[in-house]
């Protein structure tokens, strides 16, 4: 029998972060009559819809939202960090904290001490994980680039990324400790680099105000369609998608399920883009039947490597207001960064400087009494690594055919090892990182380079690589459309198919720039 379609759409959007957004954007643009169904299974959080929850000044408000991104965890605050995971993280270990993120849930398994992917975690909000991110929008390096999209064409959408999502470097130009830290660091790194290269403030997708800081989310890419009754788009929160339904070389539409009614609907769709992140999106497309032998392979992250630093002969100043404190849900829980100092950026460099370091000044008054006596009035800064991790065939998320998860899809599980090459690169990040705290000041007292359990980056790449040819080992072609089906896009950090070690999400909404302009143009 045919199925029978409850409405009809020119576009389905399944996900609302950073990247479905920018889809729904650009093809409103280029096709103001599209009729576009943009849908998230989680519920919505803040008013806008897609607000960044670090916008929220109300500390209970702002809890609230956290919390109700939890998904089966959406009922209960997680249990603050215990005395025994502090000093286990000073002391450089795993702590077990990293399991319980406020804001997320988890969705890896694996020891936290070892091999799997324990601390890989999601989040299920209107907004996504752009409700969530620290907002760091780094270009990518000359190894990152995606060596079959054309240079001039990728340095054109990486500028509407960085459009969309408000991106700027120069927005904390008036930071005391900005100069000092840029000299020393420039001092032991800047030799040999190309300008783009050497060490200069991070570009951040935040804006300061006089409220304080604003970070982008969501909202800030949807703009108007969420305010202009008029255009022909739609956001429905609280509804899963449970499949695609499929024709001949083509989705004809999806199948529908509400989280709060458990109502089943059927919406015919022109095209389907699967936005659902690096991990949920290939679960969807397993669901469906789509299942190229790439999907969910080359499963990647950025190992870290962080320590608290003191910034000796640099004051750490008067503590600033609230709404300018930085790190959102996904920060250091043991301290607050003060964004007003903003971030400073040690680019990676291929294997000439293996690391993405990011710096940024911890606010003084949340430093634990210990830590705060040794360092006096000095600025501490947390310093932090990202390293580049060898793609893998093998580091993978697979689905079963007969368990299913909370909300009924194919249940997930993850597969990761670190190469023998991604440990050496570990070891020389912990040397590195010493070096730098003994060139600006000194690590705290008491405390090592710690390396957090594997997933914690969230940074997970991938699963649902882009190729230039349909040979096996990717998913979707340089327009993110899914090898061998007319209609059917995916978006997110899954699609990058490259060894990363900055931050992926200007990459990756400049790719979706680059899919809703092919289907707008189709």
């Amino acid at each position: 029998m045919p199925t029978t379609y409850s409405e009809e759409v020119d576009v389905l959007i399944v996900g609302s972060g950073p990247t479905g957004a920018t889809y729904a954007r650009v093809i409103n643009d280029m096709r103001p009559k599209a009729k576009i169904l943009m849908i998230d299974a989680g519920p919505i959080i803040t008013d806008p819809p897609g607000l960044h929850v670090a916008n929220i000044r109300d500390d209970k408000l702002r809890e609230a939202a956290q919390i109700a991104s939890q998904g089966p965890n959406r009922n209960t605050a997680y249990a603050p960090m215990s005395t025994e995971e502090v000093l286990a993280r000073r002391a450089g270990a795993h702590d077990t904290s990293m399991l319980r993120r406020p804001g997320l849930f988890v969705v890896g398994n694996g020891t936290i001490d070892g091999d799997g992917f324990p601390a890989a975690h999601a989040s299920l909000n209107v907004g996504g994980m752009a409700s969530h991110w620290f907002g760091a929008c780094p270009r990518p390096a000359e190894a990152e680039r995606i060596p079959f999209i054309p240079r001039a064409l990728m340095d054109e959408v990486l500028t509407g990324a960085e459009a969309l999502l408000r991106v700027s470097k120069t927005q904390f130009g008036a930071s005391h400790i900005a100069g000092p830290l840029r000299a020393a660091l420039s001092r032991l790194f800047d030799a040999g680099r190309a300008p783009d290269r050497q060490v200069q403030p991070m570009p951040m997708a935040i804006t300061v105000t006089p409220e304080g800081v604003y970070r982008s989310g969501s909202n800030v890419i949807l703009g108007d369609l969420l305010t202009d009754g008029a255009k022909p788009f739609e956001l429905r929160p609280d509804t899963v998608c449970m499949r695609l339904i499929m024709g001949d070389g083509r989705a004809d539409g999806a199948e529908l399920k509400s989280t709060v009614t458990g109502e089943v609907t059927r919406v015919k769709a022109g095209t389907v883009v699967v936005a659902a992140d690096s991990l949920h999106t290939p679960q969807l497309l397993f669901a469906s039947g789509i299942r190229p032998k790439a999907l969910g392979r080359h499963l990647n992250e950025h190992p870290q490597v962080g320590i608290l630093a003191e910034l000796t002969g640099v004051p750490a100043g008067e503590p600033v207001g609230q709404g300018f404190f930085g790190g959102g849900v996904l920060g250091d829980r043991t301290v607050t960064a003060r964004m007003t100092s903003g971030v400073m950026w040690v680019p990676y460099d291929g294997e000439k400087f293996p690391f993405h370091v990011q710096m940024s000044q911890v606010e003084p008054t949340s430093l634990l009494p210990e830590d705060a006596e040794a360092v006096g009035d000095n600025a501490v800064v947390t310093c932090s690594f990202f390293l580049p991790s060898d793609l893998q065939w093998d580091n993978r998320v697979e689905f079963s055919e007969t368990e299913t998860d909370w909300l009924g899809r194919p249940k997930m599980r993850t597969h990761f090892r670190m190469s023998e090459a991604d440990l050496q690169r570990m070891q020389l990040a912990r040397e590195t990182q010493l070096a730098i705290c003994n060139t600006i000041g000194r690590p705290l007292p008491g405390h090592q380079p710690r390396t957090p359990p594997n997933g914690s980056s969230l940074h997970y790449q991938g699963t649902l690589r882009m190729g230039e040819r349909d040979d096996g080992t990717s998913v979707c072609d340089t327009q993110s459309r899914v090898w061998g089906l007319d209609n059917v896009h995916v978006a997110g950090n899954g699609v990058i198919p490259t060894m990363t070690a900055g931050n992926p999400t200007l990459t990756a909404v400049a790719l979706s720039i680059l899919g809703a302009r092919a289907i707008a143009a189709r």
